[in-house]
């Protein structure tokens, strides 16, 4: 459960970014390639690479954005589906001693014989730069009716492993390894390696956005974007300035990313060799998420920027 909630807060997190659903996922025995990457790396795994692995000088950008989104195309194991339409507004700011993120988002299901059915979602959380403390908060709505609630807080050890602790529901908790990483952490540890040139990065992340606990993320950076892609991003159909999309944060450097999502927690019968999602996106230097899209094999998501904003920077002392 929660695997559409997640890919689409993942995609704009960005590994965020982490994840959520109201649909059951159908499982597959198609090996892709980001799955076979995964399976050469996971022996050369360093556990504790990822406490202090992402470089200083990366500077997550400050910024507010609002992304559609619309289905691409559907299964035959679809679940009756015809169509999926919704907007996120997305928020990450740096509050100096950490950084906050807010997401909301409105989706929309199809069907051809029955009304279609509205979801409305909320995730916060609140990262430490330091890894000190990291809180969580979502909440979603079925139709009007209260859904799925979570909230809780990840304690770290003094070992380099922690334990996320949630107090809605009560009583749910999961052990993060060492080397574990948290979302703002894990995209500037994509980004620090994409300028190194690197490849492949494997990573245990936990964000808090399902009550599936930890994932494991294989993230395969494939190509930086031209100049041309670049230039088209914050332009209309008719190729004009879009007003709405701020060209300085759109136009930064930016890298293709494919990235897999495991359950490290694999539920009784579940195939834990098989992603719960894989995802394309285009992840600016600066954080900024321009354009994704999301494969959950019954279907595809394409999430696309349609405003972008800076937010003023944080007066720290």
């Amino acid at each position: 459960m929660s695997k559409f909630f997640a890919g689409i807060a993942v995609a704009a997190l960005i590994a965020g970014v982490g994840a959520y659903a109201f649909l059951p996922m159908a499982k597959t025995t198609v090996h892709t390639a980001a799955e076979t990457a995964r399976a050469t790396v996971l022996a050369a795994i360093d556990p504790a690479a990822g406490e202090d692995a992402a470089s200083s000088d990366v500077v997550m950008v400050s910024h507010k954005a609002i992304y559609d989104f619309r289905m691409l195309g559907i299964s035959s194991g679809g679940g009756g589906l015809s169509d999926i339409r919704g907007s996120m507004f997305y928020e990450q700011a740096d509050a100096c001693d950490g950084w906050t993120t807010d997401h909301r988002f409105t989706s929309e299901y199809f069907y051809p014989e029955r009304p279609a059915l509205l979801n409305v979602s909320q995730y916060t959380a609140w990262e430490a730069k330091d890894r000190s403390l990291f809180q969580f908060n979502s909440e979603r709505q079925e139709d009007g009716n209260p859904g799925e609630q979570l909230r809780g807080a990840v304690e770290p050890a003094a070992d380099g492993t922690a334990k996320a602790v949630f107090s809605r529901p009560p009583e749910l908790s999961f052990d993060l390894p060492a080397g574990y990483y948290l979302p703002v952490q894990h995209t500037r540890e994509i980004i620090a390696r994409a300028r190194k040139g690197e490849k492949i990065f494997h990573a245990v992340l936990f964000d808090g956005t399902d009550a599936e606990g930890p994932v494991e993320v294989n993230a395969i950076i494939t190509k930086a974007a031209t100049p041309e892609e670049l230039a088209a991003i914050g332009k209309t159909a008719d190729g004009k300035v879009d007003p709405r999309i701020d060209a300085a944060l759109a136009s930064a450097p930016a890298w293709h990313v494919r990235m897999a999502v495991f359950p490290l927690y694999p539920k009784e019968g579940q195939d834990g060799s098989t992603p719960s999602y894989e995802m394309d996106m285009l992840l600016h230097d600066n954080g900024v998420v321009s354009d994704a899209v999301v494969d959950y094999q019954q279907f595809k998501l394409a999430q696309k920027l349609t405003a972008l904003e800076a937010l003023p920077p944080a007066n720290c002392p």
